[in-house]
């Protein structure tokens, strides 16, 4: 038989996750803000940084 914990204890856990998801969304964002950015300068511009 499966014994599932606690809500609580499931609520505790998750918040350790929450910064986590936070960090790897904030990445993703920045890498999509990137790529982005060098698609619209174009191949000679990219490199002048």
């Amino acid at each position: 038989m499966i014994v599932i914990a606690h809500a609580g204890d499931w609520l505790v856990s998750l918040l350790y996750l929450v910064p986590i998801v936070v960090l790897l969304a904030v990445l993703g964002v920045a890498a999509l803000r990137e790529r982005r950015r060098q698609r619209n300068e174009g191949p000679d511009e990219a490199g002048s940084a």
